[in-house]
């Protein structure tokens, strides 16, 4: 069964274009791991959320999303790129959650 990676973000409108560069940045290495199947990024245009950006990224199955997480975190970690760092100086808030996708 696939796994979708869903994150909603309140994203201040002075940070969203560093933001949606750095969503970019760690998207052109996740989207090359095994398993990876598509990843998107929405950005609202109507509604009363405070959420105002959603990535997603689907993953084949369980074991593909533990691989990426962990090659993840070392590519990114060798690079200096920090997440957690990137989203407090821009300050970005966001709640991830992790569901099984399949058809109608």
């Amino acid at each position: 069964m696939q796994l979708v990676l869903i994150d909603t973000f309140v994203v201040p409108e002075a940070s969203r274009s560093a933001f949606i560069e750095k969503v970019k940045e760690s998207a052109s290495f996740l989207r090359t791991l095994p398993g990876f199947i598509e990843g998107y990024i929405y950005e609202k245009s109507d509604g009363d959320s405070s959420h105002n950006i959603v990535t997603t990224a689907v993953w084949q199955d369980q074991a593909a999303f533990e691989h990426a997480r962990k090659a993840a975190a070392a590519e990114f970690q060798s690079r200096g790129f920090n997440p957690q760092e990137i989203m407090s100086s821009l300050n970005v808030t966001v709640q991830r959650a992790i569901y099984q996708r399949s058809p109608y």
